[in-house]
């Protein structure tokens, strides 16, 4: 069997998700884009910054992490944008991180501040610069961001 012929039988393959039969390509049309990826980011940002504002750090390095696994996420569903956000991850999303780590917020707040103005020059680079993200007024109501004791 050559490339060809293999390439039609994995495009014939379906599987049964306990809901419905998928093709391959069913599968790979309902992989996030960034559209749906970036709305999750914003709203954990929003909540990694009172997180932080609250010294719960370890609250604040929880939305650090799943927001750099969202943009790896992104990153490899959309290769046309992986290394604009790989770039982004390593020049403007590690100052955040190591500024948690040491539980610094003056730092926090002024890496915070450079990455959110570099994410919305991204969003000017990449043809949407009326997507222009900025930090709620009042931290999210639906966590308690004080720090929580270890039990």
């Amino acid at each position: 069997m050559d490339d060809e012929q293999l390439r039609e039988k994995l495009k014939a393959l379906t599987v049964w998700t306990g809901h419905r039969e998928m093709s391959l390509t069913d599968v790979a049309t309902i992989q996030p884009g960034l559209g749906r990826i970036m709305p999750e980011v914003g709203t954990r940002t929003w909540k990694l910054y009172y997180a932080a504002q609250a010294e719960n750090w370890a609250l604040a390095a929880f939305q650090a992490k799943e927001i750099k696994a969202l943009m790896e996420l992104g990153a490899f569903t959309r290769p046309k944008h992986a290394d604009a956000l790989n770039k982004y991850l390593e020049k403007n999303w590690k100052p955040v991180q190591e500024a948690i780590n040491t539980q610094d917020f003056p730092a926090f707040e002024a890496a915070f501040t450079k990455a959110v103005d570099a994410g919305n020059a991204y969003h000017k680079l990449k043809d949407k610069p009326y997507i222009v993200w900025k930090l709620p007024d009042v931290p999210p109501p639906d966590l308690d961001l004080r720090p929580q004791k270890k039990s």
